[in-house]
């Protein structure tokens, strides 16, 4: 047992050093003082974001129907809109695809000899 006044151990009814009576039931519970929560001073803000106006998608849609690949391209690179440029990210990587799927095809019809001059030929 500890001492609640000197915090000496020892055992019996009495503290040796002090004479304090030993307190009969479960010790006392020493509680940690409570913290204030921090305090952040330094707030930093997001910018702005810009979004494309009307006429500016406009001009877009107008450019990737005249130059497809190429209106992607120049809205991947130049669009200041974040929406704008992963919407020409993606058109783009779907394009690929289909571009990549389409070889497979026509190789695959060209090995097999499946072709439109076959069908004809007499």
């Amino acid at each position: 047992m500890i001492c609640n006044n000197c915090r000496t151990e020892f055992t019996g009814k009495f503290c040796p050093t002090c004479g304090t009576a030993a307190q009969v039931g479960p010790a006392p519970v020493q509680v940690a003082p409570r913290m204030a929560p921090p305090v952040y001073t330094n707030v930093v803000t997001a910018p702005p974001v810009s979004s494309t106006s009307i006429m500016g998608w406009i001009g877009w849609m107008f450019l990737i129907g005249c130059l497809p690949v190429l209106g992607l391209v120049i809205m991947a690179l130049a669009a200041n809109d974040e929406s704008a440029k992963n919407f020409a990210k993606a058109n783009l990587l779907l394009m690929l695809i289909v571009l990549i799927i389409s070889l497979i095809a026509v190789g695959a019809m060209l090995l097999l000899g499946i072709g439109l001059g076959a069908a004809s030929s007499n």
